[in-house]
């Protein structure tokens, strides 16, 4: 028996997996009743998520073709996209990997929280709100501040930073186009479901000046569902796995989270997808294939983080390039070290910029 415990998009679509490769008995725990809820999250994908699954149709909301970046000063610029974004029903997909996990034979447990194991000679006895199991292995899907790590004493050295986000009936958006500020928080964003709703946000350290940001962010708009939450920060010496041992993490858990926008559904993905592959590889095989981009995205959102307003306005200059844009509209974000050596190569200015951005991180 094979234990996952969370059923967002890492759990679900490892037991899936796991059941069609190796026809393993395997039991998917949740706490929530409902799966999906509550969201916290924008539920954005790039292209590349179509490489590991093929999302339908239905759990489109809404097309993104373009982001309107926007400076401190207020000015701006547009990257079009070579290949379009897509904005989920982010409850209704968590319920399609699930659906697709228990259609092929995972034993679904909902209602059921996780609260610790034993280990014994062969096994472990695995603890829930409902009763004690017998279970051979132990995938830990169950978010940032995941019981799985901490039962296995692999939590790690953690940071969080926190999301406010809503979805808002917003004034004068562009359908189709995604808005990121950077005056606000680690920086803010306006994602269009239409021309009327949008799912409205910032992030960074949670204060104060954070609720300020977001309260200032949304003005005056209607506010249909909060969707706020915690957002782990990419740690490269988390352990994805207990020793030699069968207890792993993948996702949330895992703190496979890019830190220049802290999304993670594609990570948590394919780190289930290798679990499920090969159990023994997948920790080298995540860490060498991806751990060299969020190692990047991590570098980038700690210079981006120390840029101060003059800076962020010179960087929305550079990337008016015609040639800079196209760097960035022609890549995927996901994967920050297929373009970002590009534009280094390409803008000299981008090093004087990260040099002054870097001094003022020494500085502080």
């Amino acid at each position: 028996m094979i234990s996952v415990i969370g059923a967002g998009p890492a759990g679900s679509h490892y037991a899936w997996k796991e059941r069609i490769l190796h026809d393993s008995e395997v039991h998917l725990f949740e706490e929530h009743k409902i799966v999906g809820k509550p969201v916290a999250c924008t539920g954005i994908l790039t292209d590349s998520v179509n490489s590991v699954i093929k999302i339908p149709k239905e759990l489109v909301v809404s097309k993104i073709n373009k982001f309107k970046i926007v400076a401190p000063n207020g000015k701006f610029i547009y990257i079009d996209l070579k290949k379009t974004n897509m904005v989920l029903d982010r409850a209704r997909f968590d319920q399609f990997l699930f659906n697709k996990a228990e259609d092929v034979g995972v034993n679904v447990h909902l209602g059921e929280r996780f609260i610790g194991y034993k280990k014994k000679d062969n096994y472990y006895q695995l603890k829930t709100s409902k009763r004690v199991y017998e279970t051979e292995m132990i995938v830990g899907a169950d978010g940032p501040r995941s019981q799985v790590a901490k039962a296995a004493d692999i939590y790690g050295n953690r940071k969080f930073i926190w999301g406010w986000q809503a979805r808002a009936r917003f004034p004068d958006l562009e359908e189709g186009t995604t808005e990121i500020r950077l005056d606000l928080g680690e920086f803010s964003w306006i994602v269009p479901e239409d021309n009327n709703i949008a799912r409205v946000g910032v992030l960074g350290v949670k204060n104060q000046k954070l609720l300020n940001d977001y309260k200032k962010l949304l003005g005056a708009s209607k506010i249909f569902e909060d969707q706020s939450g915690l957002i782990p920060l990419y740690n490269p010496k988390q352990k994805l796995r207990k020793g030699k041992e069968d207890i792993f993490l993948v996702g949330d858990a895992a703190t496979q989270v890019k830190a220049t926008t802290y999304g993670g559904i594609i990570y948590g993905l394919i780190a289930g997808a290798y679990l499920a592959e090969n159990k023994d590889t997948s920790v080298k095989r995540f860490n060498e294939k991806l751990g060299k981009d969020l190692w990047i995205s991590l570098q980038m959102r700690e210079l981006l983080n120390h840029m101060r307003e003059e800076q962020a306005n010179e960087l929305i200059e550079i990337f008016q390039k015609q040639n800079n844009a196209k760097i960035l509209s022609e890549h995927d974000r996901d994967f920050p070290s297929k373009f970002i050596v590009q534009l280094l190569m390409k803008e000299a200015k981008l090093w004087k910029l990260g040099f002054q951005i870097f001094k003022n991180k020494i500085i502080k």
